[in-house]
């Protein structure tokens, strides 16, 4: 399903460098720990890419490694809660979610593409206008249910006892 919006991202303005992003699109549940990849292919500018933990922490980050001028991080993310952050070239990265290169300079802005595991995640409004240069997406990763192990392991015993009957 597809998820378009245009947000007025102003966040952490003034507040201390450990404040999360104020406003983001919250993606919800993603999926469970393992290998995610995230990229910016269809965005029509030139992208930089950032990933934070929950604490601020930004664990990578991403300049043309996408198609063309766009961003990819590839990472192994366990369960919890993170951020991705999408802004233009020229953005420096650091702890606590701060952007502080000079990336949408003289009044730019754009529609930023976020894309998770090559499968279109939803568009945002970012640039300079906006009084924030970064576009935030929230997101959790959890682990599988204990029940639904459980099942997967109750139907392969059923599966080998029908077998042997």
């Amino acid at each position: 399903m597809k998820k378009t919006i245009a947000l007025a991202v102003i966040a952490g303005i003034g507040a201390s460098a450990a404040a999360q992003p104020e406003t983001f699109m919250d993606l919800g549940k993603i999926g469970n720990e393992g290998d995610y990849v995230f990229d910016t292919n269809g965005s029509p500018f030139d992208t930089e890419l950032g990933l934070w933990d929950a604490a601020g922490t930004l664990l990578a980050s991403d300049d043309d490694g996408g198609d063309g001028l766009n961003s990819l991080i590839a990472a192994n993310l366990s369960a919890g809660t993170y951020w991705l952050g999408v802004s233009e070239f020229n953005s420096i990265f650091e702890d606590g979610w701060l952007n502080t290169g000079s990336a949408f300079e003289g009044g730019d802005d754009a529609t930023a593409t976020l894309n998770i595991n090559g499968n279109f995640e939803a568009d945002m409004l970012v640039g300079d206008f906006l009084s924030q240069e970064t576009g935030f997406f929230r997101f959790e990763v959890s682990v599988p249910a204990p029940g639904s192990m459980a099942l997967l392991g109750l139907g392969g015993l059923a599966a080998v006892r029908r077998r042997r009957a």
